[in-house]
């Protein structure tokens, strides 16, 4: 298969998107999909945290992509393609989880002498072994190269079809917002369970925040106007959702680990931590506002 043209191709070439129809959709998912394989990639021969990083981030850009022009692209090439995006992903699962652990807990300031500094360095060896174990499942990633190009292929020799842009009635086809609407509701009805501040609501949070925005994403490489400030906003509200989904994990693995006691001074400067960046993340969900549909703003409270 040929390398697909990255968005770096892409600028040095001074191409531009097309207005719309299926150039448009091969265009963004050509792109999309170089980034999964060169990240990939890179997860193969380094296996850093900031490769796995680049990989999970781009397996989503990809399904987001798939998400906004799913109701033009063939359904099984798509629904194919999504499912090895999303089990890349899961696999990468166990050597992420055990890699921010272990940094989160080489950057926790504790005295250096001392029982909970000894706990520390404790807890941090006995992350050495998942870590290790996640570095062998990196080099047993699936591929994805080959399903990319049945898309791409599939896509290329569909016929045209008629498909109504957002606000419009009837047009030819192109990139529409309809994928929007349903990803705002999911952030407004996240927003408003995740009051109390729970992990499990705030994951979810995150969850809806993060598809949101690269949903955004994609409509703006599409062509839709005004949606960096709506960006710009969303990927901080997820920064500070992860940092808190992070602080959950340790706090988890922490209360599960042996010997470690839960009235012990560490799991308590934990949930201190905690309590911290919850108060952080709802100062920033208060203000927070998901763009509409034609660029109208609503709530998510």
């Amino acid at each position: 298969m040929r390398r697909m043209a990255g968005p770096k191709d892409m600028n040095r070439r001074g191409d531009r998107a097309p207005d719309g129809g299926a150039d448009l959709a091969r265009q963004i998912l050509a792109a999309r999909g170089a980034d999964v394989v060169e990240a990939r990639r890179r997860v193969s021969r380094r296996g850093s945290d900031a490769s796995i990083h680049d990989l999970r981030v781009a397996t989503r850009r990809l399904q987001a992509a798939l998400e906004v022009f799913g109701p033009r692209l063939p359904e099984r090439p798509l629904r194919r393609l999504d499912r090895r995006a999303r089990r890349i992903r899961r696999q990468l699962g166990q050597a992420r989880n055990a890699r921010v652990l272990r940094t989160l807990l080489r950057r926790l300031r504790v005295p250096q002498d001392g029982d909970e500094s000894r706990l520390v360095t404790a807890l941090v060896r006995r992350l050495d072994r998942p870590a290790r174990q996640g570095r062998r499942d990196l080099r047993l990633l699936p591929g994805i190269r080959k399903r990319i190009h049945t898309l791409l292929q599939a896509l290329s020799e569909r016929p045209e079809r008629s498909v109504a842009p957002a606000g419009r009635p009837g047009g030819r086809a192109t990139p529409t917002a309809a994928a929007l609407p349903d990803r705002v509701e999911a952030v407004a009805r996240a927003a408003r369970l995740a009051g109390d501040g729970d992990p499990e609501s705030m994951h979810r949070l995150r969850i809806a925040i993060k598809r949101y925005r690269y949903v955004l994403e994609v409509l703006s490489e599409a062509g839709a106007p005004a949606l960096q400030p709506s960006i710009h906003r969303a990927r901080a509200l997820q920064r500070e959702l992860g940092r808190l989904h992070d602080l959950d994990i340790l706090i988890e693995w922490v209360r599960g680990a042996a010997r470690v006691p839960a009235a012990s001074a560490f799991p308590r400067r934990l949930v201190r931590l905690r309590g911290r960046q919850a108060a952080k993340v709802q100062r920033r969900l208060a203000r927070f506002r998901p763009a509409g549909v034609s660029g109208a703003r609503r709530t998510a409270a």
